[in-house]
Protein backbone atom coordinates (compact mmCIF):
# COMPACT_ATOMS: atom_id res chain seq x y z
CA UNK A 1 0.00 0.00 0.00
CA UNK A 2 1.06 3.16 -0.42
CA UNK A 3 2.02 5.24 2.64
CA UNK A 4 -0.73 7.05 4.06
CA UNK A 5 -2.53 7.14 1.27
CA UNK A 6 -4.47 3.97 0.40
CA UNK A 7 -2.77 3.84 -3.60
CA UNK A 8 0.61 2.84 -4.35
CA UNK A 9 3.09 4.23 -6.66
CA UNK A 10 2.37 1.91 -9.60
CA UNK A 11 -1.35 2.83 -9.05
CA UNK A 12 -0.40 6.26 -9.10
CA UNK A 13 2.05 6.04 -12.08
CA UNK A 14 -0.83 4.40 -14.11
CA UNK A 15 -3.54 6.92 -13.62
CA UNK A 16 -1.02 9.85 -14.85
CA UNK A 17 -1.92 8.20 -18.16
CA UNK A 18 -5.64 9.06 -18.14
CA UNK A 19 -6.15 12.69 -17.36
CA UNK A 20 -9.25 13.90 -16.16
CA UNK A 21 -12.12 14.68 -19.06
CA UNK A 22 -13.64 17.42 -16.91
CA UNK A 23 -10.87 19.10 -14.83
CA UNK A 24 -12.64 20.77 -11.82
CA UNK A 25 -9.37 23.22 -12.44
CA UNK A 26 -6.37 23.36 -14.41
CA UNK A 27 -2.50 24.22 -13.19
CA UNK A 28 0.28 24.68 -14.66
CA UNK A 29 3.36 23.02 -13.00
CA UNK A 30 7.40 23.37 -13.52
CA UNK A 31 9.40 21.23 -11.44
CA UNK A 32 13.29 21.67 -11.22
CA UNK A 33 15.60 19.41 -9.02
CA UNK A 34 19.04 18.36 -8.67
CA UNK A 35 18.03 14.84 -8.48
CA UNK A 36 16.51 13.08 -11.04
CA UNK A 37 12.90 13.53 -10.94
CA UNK A 38 11.28 10.96 -13.63
CA UNK A 39 9.33 9.03 -10.66
CA UNK A 40 8.31 12.49 -9.13
CA UNK A 41 7.15 14.40 -12.29
CA UNK A 42 4.70 11.11 -12.78
CA UNK A 43 3.77 11.15 -9.40
CA UNK A 44 2.70 14.42 -9.42
CA UNK A 45 0.35 13.75 -13.38
CA UNK A 46 -1.32 10.95 -11.33
CA UNK A 47 -2.20 12.94 -8.44
CA UNK A 48 -3.30 15.47 -10.59
CA UNK A 49 -5.74 13.42 -12.19
CA UNK A 50 -6.94 11.27 -8.83
CA UNK A 51 -7.86 14.68 -7.64
CA UNK A 52 -9.55 15.72 -10.65
CA UNK A 53 -6.89 18.40 -11.77
CA UNK A 54 -5.97 18.96 -15.11
CA UNK A 55 -2.39 19.49 -15.10
CA UNK A 56 0.23 20.85 -17.52
CA UNK A 57 3.83 19.76 -16.41
CA UNK A 58 7.15 21.43 -16.91
CA UNK A 59 9.77 19.34 -16.50
CA UNK A 60 13.45 20.75 -16.08
CA UNK A 61 16.48 18.88 -17.21
CA UNK A 62 18.69 17.11 -14.58
CA UNK A 63 20.51 20.09 -12.21
CA UNK A 64 19.04 23.04 -14.29
CA UNK A 65 18.02 24.78 -11.64
CA UNK A 66 20.17 27.85 -11.23
CA UNK A 67 20.21 28.31 -15.21
CA UNK A 68 16.40 28.16 -15.61
CA UNK A 69 15.58 30.24 -12.58
CA UNK A 70 18.20 32.99 -11.93
CA UNK A 71 17.38 33.58 -16.44
CA UNK A 72 14.57 35.52 -16.59
CA UNK A 73 14.43 34.28 -20.42
CA UNK A 74 14.46 30.46 -19.52
CA UNK A 75 12.31 27.88 -20.63
CA UNK A 76 10.24 27.72 -17.03
CA UNK A 77 8.83 31.91 -17.14
CA UNK A 78 8.11 31.11 -20.96
CA UNK A 79 6.05 28.31 -19.49
CA UNK A 80 4.21 30.69 -17.62
CA UNK A 81 3.66 28.28 -14.57
CA UNK A 82 1.44 28.97 -11.69
CA UNK A 83 3.52 26.82 -9.34
CA UNK A 84 7.19 26.62 -9.50
CA UNK A 85 8.49 23.38 -7.09
CA UNK A 86 11.97 23.45 -6.35
CA UNK A 87 13.56 20.27 -5.21
CA UNK A 88 16.65 20.75 -4.11
CA UNK A 89 17.64 17.54 -2.05
CA UNK A 90 19.72 17.04 0.86
CA UNK A 91 21.88 13.97 -0.74
CA UNK A 92 24.35 16.21 -3.13
CA UNK A 93 24.28 18.71 -0.75
CA UNK A 94 25.69 16.41 2.23
CA UNK A 95 28.44 15.13 -0.23
CA UNK A 96 29.64 18.71 -1.06
CA UNK A 97 29.41 19.31 2.99
CA UNK A 98 31.76 16.72 3.32
CA UNK A 99 34.34 17.58 0.48
CA UNK A 100 34.48 21.26 2.54
CA UNK A 101 37.55 22.31 4.70
CA UNK A 102 36.91 22.00 8.13
CA UNK A 103 36.58 26.01 8.47
CA UNK A 104 34.12 25.74 5.84
CA UNK A 105 31.64 23.36 7.01
CA UNK A 106 30.10 25.68 9.30
CA UNK A 107 29.17 28.19 7.32
CA UNK A 108 27.78 25.83 5.08
CA UNK A 109 24.17 25.89 5.35
CA UNK A 110 24.36 29.88 5.28
CA UNK A 111 25.77 29.44 1.69
CA UNK A 112 22.78 27.13 0.67
CA UNK A 113 20.47 29.54 2.28
CA UNK A 114 22.19 32.51 0.09
CA UNK A 115 21.58 30.11 -2.90
CA UNK A 116 18.08 29.23 -2.49
CA UNK A 117 16.95 32.89 -1.50
CA UNK A 118 18.54 33.87 -5.12
CA UNK A 119 16.02 31.29 -6.34
CA UNK A 120 12.93 32.37 -4.58
CA UNK A 121 13.48 35.85 -4.92
CA UNK A 122 13.97 35.32 -8.84
CA UNK A 123 10.37 33.88 -8.90
CA UNK A 124 8.87 36.05 -6.97
CA UNK A 125 6.51 38.43 -8.62
CA UNK A 126 6.66 36.52 -11.79
CA UNK A 127 2.75 35.38 -11.31
CA UNK A 128 3.62 32.03 -10.09
CA UNK A 129 3.88 30.88 -6.52
CA UNK A 130 6.67 28.76 -5.08
CA UNK A 131 6.99 25.41 -3.24
CA UNK A 132 10.56 24.37 -2.26
CA UNK A 133 11.31 21.19 -0.61
CA UNK A 134 12.82 21.42 2.62
CA UNK A 135 16.11 19.29 3.72
CA UNK A 136 15.37 15.47 5.05
CA UNK A 137 17.73 14.65 7.88
CA UNK A 138 20.10 11.97 6.21
CA UNK A 139 21.69 11.83 10.14
CA UNK A 140 25.23 12.36 11.47
CA UNK A 141 27.56 9.60 11.88
CA UNK A 142 30.47 11.54 12.86
CA UNK A 143 29.74 13.23 16.26
CA UNK A 144 26.52 11.19 16.85
CA UNK A 145 23.90 12.42 19.21
CA UNK A 146 26.29 14.96 20.03
CA UNK A 147 26.22 16.73 16.33
CA UNK A 148 23.54 19.07 16.53
CA UNK A 149 25.85 20.67 19.35
CA UNK A 150 28.73 20.69 16.84
CA UNK A 151 28.15 23.61 14.35
CA UNK A 152 30.69 22.43 11.77
CA UNK A 153 28.38 18.82 12.05
CA UNK A 154 26.25 18.07 9.17
CA UNK A 155 22.96 17.76 11.56
CA UNK A 156 23.53 20.83 12.76
CA UNK A 157 23.67 22.76 9.15
CA UNK A 158 20.60 20.58 8.10
CA UNK A 159 18.51 22.25 11.12
CA UNK A 160 19.63 25.45 10.05
CA UNK A 161 19.26 25.12 6.35
CA UNK A 162 15.42 24.18 7.16
CA UNK A 163 14.96 26.85 9.93
CA UNK A 164 16.33 29.10 7.37
CA UNK A 165 13.75 28.13 4.53
CA UNK A 166 10.99 28.74 7.36
CA UNK A 167 12.18 32.08 7.55
CA UNK A 168 12.56 32.48 3.72
CA UNK A 169 9.20 31.69 2.60
CA UNK A 170 7.75 33.61 5.67
CA UNK A 171 9.49 37.08 3.85
CA UNK A 172 9.33 36.37 0.11
CA UNK A 173 5.97 37.10 -1.32
CA UNK A 174 4.56 34.18 -2.93
CA UNK A 175 6.54 31.55 -1.42
CA UNK A 176 6.09 28.29 0.52
CA UNK A 177 8.30 24.79 2.00
CA UNK A 178 6.89 21.77 1.41
CA UNK A 179 8.11 20.09 4.97
CA UNK A 180 10.08 16.99 3.43
CA UNK A 181 11.94 16.97 6.83
CA UNK A 182 8.53 15.83 9.17
CA UNK A 183 7.48 13.05 6.15
CA UNK A 184 10.48 11.55 6.49
CA UNK A 185 10.15 12.00 10.75
CA UNK A 186 6.65 10.12 10.38
CA UNK A 187 7.53 7.34 7.93
CA UNK A 188 11.30 7.26 8.79
CA UNK A 189 14.53 7.46 6.68
CA UNK A 190 13.86 3.47 4.83
CA UNK A 191 11.03 5.03 3.05
CA UNK A 192 12.07 7.90 2.02
CA UNK A 193 15.41 6.95 0.88
CA UNK A 194 17.18 4.17 -1.16
CA UNK A 195 20.94 4.12 -1.51
CA UNK A 196 21.50 2.12 -4.58
CA UNK A 197 19.00 4.01 -6.36
CA UNK A 198 20.71 7.23 -5.96
CA UNK A 199 24.06 6.27 -6.36
CA UNK A 200 23.05 4.58 -9.72
CA UNK A 201 20.35 6.69 -10.81
CA UNK A 202 20.43 9.87 -8.79
CA UNK A 203 17.08 9.53 -7.69
CA UNK A 204 16.66 10.77 -3.88
CA UNK A 205 12.69 9.76 -3.18
CA UNK A 206 11.53 5.88 -3.01
CA UNK A 207 8.90 5.38 -5.15
CA UNK A 208 6.80 4.13 -2.08
CA UNK A 209 6.93 7.27 -0.51
CA UNK A 210 5.85 9.17 -3.68
CA UNK A 211 1.90 8.80 -2.80
CA UNK A 212 2.55 11.04 0.35
CA UNK A 213 4.80 13.42 -1.05
CA UNK A 214 2.70 14.45 -3.79
CA UNK A 215 -0.22 14.39 -2.09
CA UNK A 216 1.30 16.58 0.28
CA UNK A 217 2.37 18.87 -2.79
CA UNK A 218 -0.83 18.85 -4.67
CA UNK A 219 -2.50 19.74 -1.59
CA UNK A 220 -0.13 22.79 -0.93
CA UNK A 221 -1.19 23.92 -4.28
CA UNK A 222 -5.27 23.77 -3.84
CA UNK A 223 -4.95 25.40 -0.52
CA UNK A 224 -3.04 28.37 -2.35
CA UNK A 225 -5.92 28.41 -5.27
CA UNK A 226 -8.42 28.69 -2.55
CA UNK A 227 -9.41 24.56 -2.93
CA UNK A 228 -8.50 23.73 0.86
CA UNK A 229 -11.29 22.20 3.03
CA UNK A 230 -12.96 24.43 5.37
CA UNK A 231 -15.70 22.25 7.72
CA UNK A 232 -15.26 18.64 8.96
CA UNK A 233 -19.01 17.38 9.72
CA UNK A 234 -18.47 14.46 12.82
CA UNK A 235 -20.71 11.87 14.00
CA UNK A 236 -21.12 11.77 17.73
CA UNK A 237 -21.49 7.96 18.94
CA UNK A 238 -17.93 5.84 18.64
CA UNK A 239 -16.76 8.56 16.68
CA UNK A 240 -16.72 11.91 19.42
CA UNK A 241 -17.14 9.15 22.65
CA UNK A 242 -17.34 5.76 22.91
CA UNK A 243 -20.90 4.09 23.05
CA UNK A 244 -23.88 5.10 22.41
CA UNK A 245 -25.44 7.75 24.12
CA UNK A 246 -29.33 7.28 24.25
CA UNK A 247 -28.39 4.01 25.40
CA UNK A 248 -25.41 3.88 27.40
CA UNK A 249 -26.60 7.33 29.27
CA UNK A 250 -24.25 10.56 29.01
CA UNK A 251 -22.26 8.84 32.61
CA UNK A 252 -21.84 5.81 30.42
CA UNK A 253 -19.97 6.69 27.28
CA UNK A 254 -16.43 6.66 26.68
CA UNK A 255 -14.53 9.63 27.29
CA UNK A 256 -11.25 10.96 29.28
CA UNK A 257 -10.41 7.98 31.50
CA UNK A 258 -13.19 5.62 31.29
CA UNK A 259 -12.43 2.45 28.64
CA UNK A 260 -11.36 3.59 25.62
CA UNK A 261 -12.04 7.49 26.82
CA UNK A 262 -8.72 8.70 26.28
CA UNK A 263 -8.61 8.29 22.81
CA UNK A 264 -11.50 9.97 22.49
CA UNK A 265 -9.85 12.88 23.98
CA UNK A 266 -7.36 12.88 22.47
CA UNK A 267 -9.36 13.20 19.24
CA UNK A 268 -11.86 16.12 20.48
CA UNK A 269 -8.42 17.98 21.16
CA UNK A 270 -7.03 17.45 17.94
CA UNK A 271 -10.31 19.05 16.39
CA UNK A 272 -10.68 21.49 19.25
CA UNK A 273 -7.37 22.27 17.43
CA UNK A 274 -8.99 22.56 13.73
CA UNK A 275 -11.76 24.53 15.19
CA UNK A 276 -9.08 27.69 16.67
CA UNK A 277 -7.67 27.33 13.70
CA UNK A 278 -10.84 27.87 11.41
CA UNK A 279 -11.89 25.04 10.36
CA UNK A 280 -15.81 25.03 11.03
CA UNK A 281 -17.08 22.04 12.71
CA UNK A 282 -20.62 20.53 12.23
CA UNK A 283 -22.22 17.65 14.43
CA UNK A 284 -24.48 15.33 11.88
CA UNK A 285 -26.15 12.71 14.11
CA UNK A 286 -28.82 10.21 13.71
CA UNK A 287 -29.86 10.45 17.61
CA UNK A 288 -32.45 12.94 20.11
CA UNK A 289 -31.27 15.79 19.86
CA UNK A 290 -31.18 16.70 23.81
CA UNK A 291 -29.60 13.55 23.89
CA UNK A 292 -26.86 14.76 21.48
CA UNK A 293 -26.23 17.29 22.81
CA UNK A 294 -26.10 16.55 26.96
CA UNK A 295 -22.24 15.45 26.89
CA UNK A 296 -21.15 18.75 25.35
CA UNK A 297 -23.03 20.67 28.12
CA UNK A 298 -22.87 18.48 31.16
CA UNK A 299 -20.26 16.12 31.13
CA UNK A 300 -16.82 17.15 32.23
CA UNK A 301 -14.63 15.44 30.22
CA UNK A 302 -15.73 16.86 26.98
CA UNK A 303 -13.21 18.90 25.07
CA UNK A 304 -15.94 20.05 22.62
CA UNK A 305 -18.44 22.25 23.86
CA UNK A 306 -21.45 23.10 22.19
CA UNK A 307 -20.25 26.63 21.47
CA UNK A 308 -17.29 24.88 19.45
CA UNK A 309 -20.07 23.22 16.78
CA UNK A 310 -21.08 25.87 14.07
CA UNK A 311 -24.12 23.53 13.32
CA UNK A 312 -25.48 21.06 15.12
CA UNK A 313 -28.09 18.68 13.59
CA UNK A 314 -29.36 15.50 15.61
CA UNK A 315 -32.44 13.73 14.39
CA UNK A 316 -33.54 10.57 13.10
CA UNK A 317 -33.29 11.19 9.43
CA UNK A 318 -30.46 10.36 6.97
CA UNK A 319 -27.43 11.90 6.67
CA UNK A 320 -26.99 12.82 3.18
CA UNK A 321 -30.29 14.75 3.90
CA UNK A 322 -28.92 16.73 7.15
CA UNK A 323 -25.29 17.53 5.21
CA UNK A 324 -27.88 19.50 2.99
CA UNK A 325 -29.09 21.42 5.64
CA UNK A 326 -25.94 21.72 6.98
CA UNK A 327 -24.42 23.22 3.92
CA UNK A 328 -27.55 25.81 3.54
CA UNK A 329 -25.92 27.56 6.53
CA UNK A 330 -22.20 27.18 6.06
CA UNK A 331 -22.56 27.54 2.45
CA UNK A 332 -19.71 25.94 0.99
CA UNK A 333 -19.22 23.69 -1.76
CA UNK A 334 -18.93 19.74 -0.57
CA UNK A 335 -15.43 19.05 -2.00
CA UNK A 336 -14.64 21.62 0.93
CA UNK A 337 -15.90 19.76 3.55
CA UNK A 338 -14.80 16.44 4.92
CA UNK A 339 -17.11 13.99 6.61
CA UNK A 340 -15.72 11.77 9.74
CA UNK A 341 -18.35 8.69 10.53
CA UNK A 342 -17.09 5.12 12.22
CA UNK A 343 -20.20 3.42 10.58
CA UNK A 344 -18.95 2.10 6.92
CA UNK A 345 -22.42 2.14 5.69
CA UNK A 346 -23.35 6.44 6.50
CA UNK A 347 -19.54 6.76 4.94
CA UNK A 348 -21.11 5.00 1.82
CA UNK A 349 -24.12 6.74 1.47
CA UNK A 350 -22.49 9.97 2.27
CA UNK A 351 -19.94 9.09 -0.21
CA UNK A 352 -22.69 8.23 -3.06
CA UNK A 353 -24.76 11.73 -2.17
CA UNK A 354 -22.17 13.94 -2.52
CA UNK A 355 -19.13 12.52 -4.33
CA UNK A 356 -16.66 15.35 -4.27
CA UNK A 357 -17.19 15.50 -0.44
CA UNK A 358 -14.09 14.08 1.40
CA UNK A 359 -14.80 10.71 3.00
CA UNK A 360 -12.17 9.12 4.83
CA UNK A 361 -12.13 5.18 6.21
CA UNK A 362 -11.84 5.84 9.35
CA UNK A 363 -9.69 2.93 11.18
CA UNK A 364 -11.37 0.35 13.67
CA UNK A 365 -9.86 2.07 16.26
CA UNK A 366 -10.48 4.78 17.53
CA UNK A 367 -6.64 5.01 19.40
CA UNK A 368 -5.63 5.57 15.25
CA UNK A 369 -8.28 8.27 14.77
CA UNK A 370 -5.30 11.20 15.28
CA UNK A 371 -2.59 9.46 13.84
CA UNK A 372 -4.49 8.22 10.56
CA UNK A 373 -6.04 11.69 10.24
CA UNK A 374 -2.66 13.47 10.89
CA UNK A 375 -1.07 11.41 8.31
CA UNK A 376 -3.52 12.37 5.69
CA UNK A 377 -2.71 16.16 5.84
CA UNK A 378 -6.11 16.63 4.69
CA UNK A 379 -6.42 20.49 5.96
CA UNK A 380 -3.24 22.30 4.60
CA UNK A 381 -3.77 26.22 4.44
CA UNK A 382 -1.84 29.00 2.45
CA UNK A 383 -2.97 31.23 4.38
CA UNK A 384 -4.18 32.23 8.84
CA UNK A 385 -5.09 35.57 10.35
CA UNK A 386 -6.49 35.64 13.88
CA UNK A 387 -10.09 35.94 12.55
CA UNK A 388 -9.98 32.84 11.38
CA UNK A 389 -10.82 31.82 14.67
CA UNK A 390 -13.75 34.02 14.77
CA UNK A 391 -15.47 31.30 12.26
CA UNK A 392 -17.78 29.40 14.15
CA UNK A 393 -19.26 32.23 16.17
CA UNK A 394 -20.29 33.54 12.87
CA UNK A 395 -21.80 30.33 11.66
CA UNK A 396 -23.61 29.47 14.89
CA UNK A 397 -24.82 33.39 14.66
CA UNK A 398 -26.01 33.02 10.74
CA UNK A 399 -28.24 29.70 12.25
CA UNK A 400 -30.03 32.10 14.31
CA UNK A 401 -30.62 34.21 11.70
CA UNK A 402 -32.09 31.81 9.56
CA UNK A 403 -34.48 30.58 12.86
CA UNK A 404 -35.82 34.26 12.20
CA UNK A 405 -36.36 34.66 9.10
CA UNK A 406 -38.95 31.75 8.91
CA UNK A 407 -40.73 34.35 11.76
CA UNK A 408 -41.89 36.96 8.98
CA UNK A 409 -44.12 36.47 5.58
CA UNK A 410 -42.04 39.42 3.87
CA UNK A 411 -38.60 38.87 3.17
CA UNK A 412 -37.95 42.54 2.98
CA UNK A 413 -39.21 42.87 6.30
CA UNK A 414 -37.03 40.61 7.44
CA UNK A 415 -33.88 42.75 5.51
CA UNK A 416 -35.27 45.83 7.42
CA UNK A 417 -35.21 44.21 11.14
CA UNK A 418 -31.84 43.37 10.57
CA UNK A 419 -30.86 46.38 11.20
CA UNK A 420 -27.47 46.10 8.89
CA UNK A 421 -24.49 48.61 9.00
CA UNK A 422 -22.03 48.08 7.21
CA UNK A 423 -18.15 50.05 7.97
CA UNK A 424 -16.16 50.25 4.64
CA UNK A 425 -12.34 50.62 4.74
CA UNK A 426 -9.74 50.55 2.40
CA UNK A 427 -6.72 49.05 3.26
CA UNK A 428 -4.85 49.13 6.45
CA UNK A 429 -2.26 46.98 8.41
CA UNK A 430 -4.82 45.54 10.30
CA UNK A 431 -7.11 43.90 7.44
CA UNK A 432 -4.17 43.27 4.63
CA UNK A 433 -3.56 39.44 5.69
CA UNK A 434 -7.94 39.08 5.63
CA UNK A 435 -8.20 40.97 2.34
CA UNK A 436 -5.39 38.72 0.95
CA UNK A 437 -6.51 35.46 2.24
CA UNK A 438 -10.31 36.10 1.02
CA UNK A 439 -8.63 37.13 -2.94
CA UNK A 440 -7.18 33.53 -2.29
CA UNK A 441 -9.92 31.47 -1.09
CA UNK A 442 -13.06 32.88 -2.46
CA UNK A 443 -14.10 30.78 -5.75
CA UNK A 444 -17.86 31.16 -5.53
CA UNK A 445 -18.77 34.74 -5.73
CA UNK A 446 -15.41 35.70 -7.40
CA UNK A 447 -16.21 37.41 -10.51
CA UNK A 448 -12.74 37.03 -12.26
CA UNK A 449 -10.54 34.73 -9.18
CA UNK A 450 -7.34 36.69 -9.22
CA UNK A 451 -5.20 36.18 -6.49
CA UNK A 452 -3.33 38.23 -4.20
CA UNK A 453 -0.29 38.41 -2.07
CA UNK A 454 -0.38 40.76 1.37
CA UNK A 455 2.37 42.37 -0.35
CA UNK A 456 0.30 42.78 -3.67
CA UNK A 457 -2.50 44.10 -2.00
CA UNK A 458 -0.38 47.05 -0.14
CA UNK A 459 1.00 48.01 -3.22
CA UNK A 460 -2.73 48.43 -4.74
CA UNK A 461 -3.70 50.37 -2.00
CA UNK A 462 -0.62 52.66 -2.43
CA UNK A 463 -1.28 52.64 -6.49
CA UNK A 464 -2.92 56.38 -7.17
CA UNK A 465 -4.86 54.35 -10.12
CA UNK A 466 -6.39 51.88 -8.18
CA UNK A 467 -9.22 51.50 -5.07
CA UNK A 468 -9.24 48.53 -2.82
CA UNK A 469 -12.54 48.21 -0.73
CA UNK A 470 -12.59 46.01 2.34
CA UNK A 471 -16.57 45.88 3.43
CA UNK A 472 -17.62 44.56 7.14
CA UNK A 473 -20.84 44.19 8.02
CA UNK A 474 -22.70 44.04 11.02
CA UNK A 475 -26.36 43.20 12.18
CA UNK A 476 -28.43 42.84 15.49
CA UNK A 477 -27.13 39.32 15.75
CA UNK A 478 -23.39 40.30 15.30
CA UNK A 479 -20.48 41.06 13.19
CA UNK A 480 -20.69 39.26 10.12
CA UNK A 481 -16.59 40.49 9.76
CA UNK A 482 -15.02 41.58 6.13
CA UNK A 483 -17.85 40.25 3.96
CA UNK A 484 -16.33 41.74 0.63
CA UNK A 485 -13.26 42.71 -1.03
CA UNK A 486 -13.31 45.30 -4.67
CA UNK A 487 -10.73 46.20 -6.31
CA UNK A 488 -10.79 49.12 -9.13
CA UNK A 489 -8.29 50.40 -11.60
CA UNK A 490 -8.55 53.25 -13.45
CA UNK A 491 -8.54 52.51 -17.49
CA UNK A 492 -8.69 54.52 -20.56
CA UNK A 493 -10.86 56.47 -18.32
CA UNK A 494 -12.96 53.60 -17.17
CA UNK A 495 -12.98 52.00 -13.43
CA UNK A 496 -12.07 48.63 -14.17
CA UNK A 497 -13.88 45.69 -11.69
CA UNK A 498 -10.43 43.70 -11.25
CA UNK A 499 -12.17 41.83 -8.24
CA UNK A 500 -15.47 41.70 -6.75
CA UNK A 501 -15.51 39.22 -3.95
CA UNK A 502 -18.49 38.51 -1.54
CA UNK A 503 -19.26 35.81 1.14
CA UNK A 504 -22.04 33.89 0.23
CA UNK A 505 -22.97 33.63 3.70
CA UNK A 506 -24.69 37.73 3.12
CA UNK A 507 -26.33 36.63 -0.44
CA UNK A 508 -30.14 37.57 -1.12
CA UNK A 509 -29.48 40.46 1.54
CA UNK A 510 -29.44 42.98 -1.04
CA UNK A 511 -25.95 43.51 -0.11
CA UNK A 512 -24.63 43.17 -3.97
CA UNK A 513 -26.39 47.07 -4.45
CA UNK A 514 -24.82 48.40 -1.51
CA UNK A 515 -21.64 47.16 -2.79
CA UNK A 516 -22.57 48.62 -5.79
CA UNK A 517 -22.99 52.10 -4.65
CA UNK A 518 -19.65 51.79 -3.11
CA UNK A 519 -18.31 51.13 -6.53
CA UNK A 520 -20.08 54.01 -8.19
CA UNK A 521 -19.04 56.19 -5.40
CA UNK A 522 -15.41 55.40 -6.13
CA UNK A 523 -15.42 55.50 -9.51
CA UNK A 524 -16.70 58.74 -9.59
CA UNK A 525 -13.66 59.82 -6.85
CA UNK A 526 -11.31 58.27 -9.73
CA UNK A 527 -12.72 60.35 -12.54
CA UNK A 528 -14.09 57.43 -14.33
CA UNK A 529 -17.05 57.58 -17.04
CA UNK A 530 -18.04 54.32 -16.05
CA UNK A 531 -17.70 50.96 -14.54
CA UNK A 532 -16.65 48.69 -16.47
CA UNK A 533 -17.22 44.30 -15.13
CA UNK A 534 -16.07 41.16 -16.35
CA UNK A 535 -16.94 37.55 -15.41
CA UNK A 536 -14.45 35.22 -15.99
CA UNK A 537 -16.08 31.07 -15.88
CA UNK A 538 -14.70 28.88 -13.19
CA UNK A 539 -15.77 25.58 -12.02
CA UNK A 540 -16.78 26.81 -9.14
CA UNK A 541 -18.40 30.66 -10.10
CA UNK A 542 -21.35 29.78 -11.98
CA UNK A 543 -23.71 31.15 -9.23
CA UNK A 544 -22.46 35.09 -10.57
CA UNK A 545 -22.65 34.32 -14.43
CA UNK A 546 -25.80 37.08 -14.26
CA UNK A 547 -24.42 39.48 -12.02
CA UNK A 548 -23.86 42.41 -14.04
CA UNK A 549 -26.83 41.71 -15.91
CA UNK A 550 -29.06 41.87 -12.74
CA UNK A 551 -27.43 45.09 -11.55
CA UNK A 552 -28.16 46.80 -14.59
CA UNK A 553 -24.87 46.38 -16.61
CA UNK A 554 -25.14 46.61 -20.61
CA UNK A 555 -22.91 43.83 -22.12
CA UNK A 556 -20.31 45.51 -24.41
CA UNK A 557 -17.99 43.45 -26.21
CA UNK A 558 -17.84 40.60 -24.07
CA UNK A 559 -17.52 43.02 -21.05
CA UNK A 560 -19.94 44.52 -18.74
CA UNK A 561 -20.52 48.75 -18.24
CA UNK A 562 -22.35 51.11 -16.44
CA UNK A 563 -21.95 54.74 -16.57
CA UNK A 564 -21.36 56.75 -13.67
CA UNK A 565 -22.77 60.03 -14.89
CA UNK A 566 -26.19 60.49 -12.73
CA UNK A 567 -25.49 57.49 -11.02
CA UNK A 568 -28.54 56.80 -8.17
CA UNK A 569 -27.68 54.74 -5.51
CA UNK A 570 -30.15 51.51 -5.69
CA UNK A 571 -31.72 51.11 -2.22
CA UNK A 572 -30.92 48.32 0.14
CA UNK A 573 -31.67 47.94 3.82
CA UNK A 574 -27.72 48.63 4.78
CA UNK A 575 -26.63 51.73 6.33
CA UNK A 576 -23.08 52.67 5.54
CA UNK A 577 -21.22 54.02 9.28
CA UNK A 578 -17.63 55.28 9.55
CA UNK A 579 -15.06 53.39 11.06
CA UNK A 580 -14.23 54.54 14.75
CA UNK A 581 -11.19 55.33 13.96
CA UNK A 582 -8.17 55.08 11.12
CA UNK A 583 -5.66 53.53 13.41
CA UNK A 584 -3.45 51.25 11.10
CA UNK A 585 -3.98 53.12 7.82
CA UNK A 586 -0.99 51.94 4.92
Amino acid sequence: MGIATGITALELFRSASTPPSQPRLRLRVALLADTATQFLARAIQGEAHRQGIGLDLFEAEFNQIDLQLLDPDSDVYRFHPDFIVIYSAAEPASVLFGKEEPSGRANFGEAQLRRMEQWLQATSGKGCQTVVFNFADTGDGVFGHYGARVPASWTSQVRQINAGIDALVARIPGCRALDLASIQGRHGREALFDARMYFTAKIALKPDILPTVVRDLVQMCLASWGQGLKCAILDLDNTLWGGVVGDDGMEGIEIGDLGIGPAFTAFQAWLKQLRDRGIVLAVCSKNDEANAKAPFLHHPDMVLRLEDIAVFTANWEDKATNIRRIREIIEVDPSAMVFLDDNPAERALVRESFPTLMVPELPEDPADYVPFLRDLNLFETGSHTEQDGQRTLEYRTEAIRREELQKFVSHEDFLASLQMKSVVRGVTRFNTPRVAQLTQRSNQFNLRTVRYSEPEISALADSDRHRVLAVELEDRFGSLGLISVVILVLRDGDAFIDTWIMSCRVLKRGIEDFVLNQLAAAGQELGARRLVGEYLPTAKNGMVRDHYSRLGFAEVGGHWELPLDGYVDRSCHVQRVMPDDSAGAV
